[in-house]
C-alpha cells in the first residue's frame, strides 16, 4: 500500500465532496488510515498519551485527544480543504510559502494529505506543539511518508508565547478550541500569533464568531464523536440571538482577553427558552464555515438556567484569564 496516494486520494474526495455525506465519509476514512499509520511507523506511547498540559489561557490537548479530533468529520474535512485553499491563494503572490502549523497534534491532518498538490519548493511547513510526543511521532510520521522535504522545522513549544522568526510565516494554522472558546487556549494562541504573520499573511481559521442566545438546552442537537451527525435534528428555536464578538485578523493582544455583553433584560417567560447559551461559527476560510452542531468546536454551550430568580436583566461574560470560560452576570 502506497500511503502518500491514499492521501492523494482521500483529498481529492474531501476537495470534490458535494455532499456532508461525502464530506463525512472521507474524513473517517482518513481517520482509519491515520491510525494505521502511526500503529505502524510511531511509538504507541508517541500517539496514546492522555495527559494533558494545562497552560495559563487554556490547555492543550494530550496526542490520543488530538487523534480523536479526526472522527469530527466536518471540522476535518473544512479546516484541510480551507488551508489548501489558503495555500493556493498565496501561491498567486509569491514563489513560495511558508506555513506554521501550531498544535499540530501526532498527525498534522491539515498539512500532511495536501502535501501532494504542491512541490516542496512552493510550500515549507513547520509544525509546533507543545507535547513532545505529539512531534516524535509526527516526525515519525513524515520520515515513513518521505515528506521530510516539506517540512522545515519542528518545534516543540507553548503557541501562546512562542516568537516566530520576523516577516516569516505567510500562513499560521491552528485549531485549538472547544466549544464556546472554552477550555482550550485558541483566543490566547491567535493574539500571540497573528501579530506575526508577514504582511498579507493568512490566518486559518479566518474568524470565529461567538454568538449568544435563550435556548432549552436538552432540546439542542448536540454533536460527539460516538453520534451520526447527520442524524442530528435541526437547531432548536432560540431567543434573543445576538452576536457577541469575533476573533479574527484584528484582534488585539490584550492580555487576558476579556468580553462583557451588553445589558440584556431576562424576558418574562421562559418556558421555551430558560437557557442562556453561546455558540461559535467557525469561519475556516472563505466559503468553508462551521456553523452551529456541525461539530464539536461549533456545539452549544449552556452558562446557565434563567428559571427560578427575581431578576430582570443579564449580562454574558468571558474571560480567557486561567482557563477560558463563561460567566452569567445576574443584575
Amino acid at each position: 500500500m502506497n500511503s502518500t496516494n491514499d492521501f492523494a486520494d482521500l483529498f481529492e474526495k474531501m476537495l470534490n465532496a458535494q455532499t456532508e455525506a461525502e464530506e463525512i465519509t472521507a474524513a473517517l476514512a482518513l481517520a482509519d488510515h491515520y491510525q494505521t499509520l502511526l500503529e505502524t511507523h510511531a511509538l504507541a506511547q508517541d500517539f496514546s498519551n492522555k495527559e494533558e498540559t494545562f497552560l495559563e489561557g487554556g490547555v492543550a490537548l494530550a496526542s490520543q485527544y488530538a487523534l480523536d479530533c479526526l472522527r469530527d468529520p466536518l471540522r476535518t474535512t473544512r479546516f484541510i480543504v480551507g488551508t489548501y485553499q489558503a495555500i493556493k491563494d498565496q501561491l498567486t503572490q509569491n514563489n513560495s510559502v511558508n506555513v506554521l502549523y501550531a498544535g499540530c497534534g501526532p498527525a498534522a491532518p491539515l498539512v500532511l494529505p495536501l502535501l501532494h498538490r504542491f512541490t516542496s519548493k512552493e510550500i515549507r511547513i513547520s509544525l509546533l506543539d507543545i507535547t513532545e510526543s505529539s512531534i516524535k511521532a509526527v516526525k515519525s510520521l513524515v520520515h515513513a511518508l518521505d515528506l521530510q522535504g516539506y517540512i522545515v522545522k519542528y518545534i516543540t513549544a507553548d503557541a501562546i508565547t512562542y516568537k516566530a522568526p520576523k516577516q516569516h510565516f505567510d500562513i499560521m494554522v491552528s485549531e485549538t478550541m472547544d466549544k464556546g472558546l472554552t477550555r482550550e487556549p485558541q483566543v490566547r494562541i491567535m493574539q500571540n500569533l497573528i501579530p506575526q504573520l508577514k504582511e498579507n499573511g493568512l490566518f486559518i481559521p479566518q474568524a470565529i464568531d461567538v454568538y449568544g442566545e435563550l435556548t432549552f438546552y436538552g432540546k439542542e442537537p448536540y454533536f460527539d464523536l460516538y453520534k451520526d451527525l447527520q442524524s442530528l435534528g435541526p437547531c432548536y428555536k432560540t431567543a434573543l440571538k445576538k452576536k457577541l464578538f469575533s476573533i479574527a485578523q484584528d484582534v488585539t493582544n490584550d492580555q487576558p482577553f476579556e468580553f462583557t455583553s451588553d445589558t440584556i433584560e431576562i424576558p418574562s417567560d421562559l418556558s421555551q427558552t430558560p437557557d442562556a447559551a453561546v455558540y461559535a461559527e467557525i469561519q475556516v476560510y472563505k466559503e468553508r464555515i462551521l456553523p452551529k452542531a456541525k461539530s464539536l468546536i461549533s456545539n452549544s454551550y449552556c452558562i446557565r438556567s434563567l428559571l427560578g430568580g427575581e431578576n430582570k436583566h443579564f449580562k454574558y461574560y468571558y474571560t480567557t484569564q486561567g482557563t477560558p470560560s463563561w460567566e452569567l452576570r445576574i443584575e
